[in-house]
């Protein structure tokens, strides 16, 4: 009796292990196999990317266009705060609080905010209430990956920075922020790869993008349209990831690779 409970226990247990090794491989290579189906997908797709060639080129030069006008300012400024923060305890849970108030609101309903407020300036529609939207939603994941690098470098390389006489500014510049490269970088891509996605919304406002194909595919009920322009829309979202996950290994000092 107790063999036989020993041996049903040895099977449940490989099957567990099996199990939780599949997943281990499928989350660990999730990306690429996303990658592969989406190629199926490009193969399946590519009599309809033959048709619209011309306009699939035109919308991805819109939807990046988007994205690298806002990213640097979003960068820029995410940074900044993250640093601004570090050593006011309040300061942190105030912007970071907004920051994170501003990630609740529904896409479509910012961009919808974004016309009376922008009306005025004759921006209500297009581009720039796009960026600006893209700015906003990038700040959080910026914000907050700073700040929290920063505040994790160890205090003993604090206080030997502090003991060979460096002011609190060269202990930014030359201690924490070199140490903080790598998480700061995963915020960074974070922010890019969400707006990827947040740029396809622009269409309802007239900012262009992928997002075209999309809304239009819905308004026609044409699926190839619908899927083309999802489909375009990851590939490129994980094309991105990959190309930031290369510079992220680049500017990560080698002592923390790995």
């Amino acid at each position: 009796m107790d063999d036989g409970k020993t041996f049903v226990g040895s099977v449940l247990k490989n099957d567990a292990t099996l199990f939780t090794r599949l997943i281990h491989f499928f989350l660990s290579h999730l990306r690429w196999l996303a990658l592969l189906v989406g190629i199926g997908l490009v193969v399946y797709l590519r009599h309809f990317f033959n048709m619209y060639v011309d306009q699939l080129w035109l919308l991805t030069y819109q939807h990046l266009r988007m994205i690298f006008f806002a990213m640097p300012i979003a960068i820029l400024s995410g940074v900044s705060l993250g640093v601004f923060i570090l050593h006011s305890q309040k300061r942190a849970y105030i912007i970071i609080g907004i920051a994170g108030i501003i990630m609740t609101i529904p896409s479509i309903a910012l961009f919808g905010a974004m016309i009376p407020l922008l009306a005025p300036l004759g921006a209500g529609v297009g581009v720039v209430p796009t960026v600006i939207a893209l700015i906003l939603y990038s700040q959080l994941p910026i914000i907050r990956n700073t700040y929290v690098a920063l505040k994790n470098v160890p205090p003993s390389v604090l206080r030997a920075a502090r003991g060979m006489g460096m002011s609190r500014w060269e202990i930014l510049k030359r201690v924490q922020i070199p140490l903080a490269v790598p998480v700061v970088l995963s915020g960074i891509r974070t922010a890019v790869v969400l707006s990827v996605g947040i740029a396809a919304v622009a269409a309802y406002i007239g900012g262009g993008g992928l997002g075209r194909w999309i809304f239009g595919g819905i308004r026609r009920t044409y699926p190839e349209m619908i899927l083309a322009g999802t489909l375009t829309i990851s590939l490129l979202a994980i094309g991105i990831d990959m190309l930031l996950a290369g510079l992220q290994r680049l500017l990560t000092p080698p002592p923390l690779r790995k």
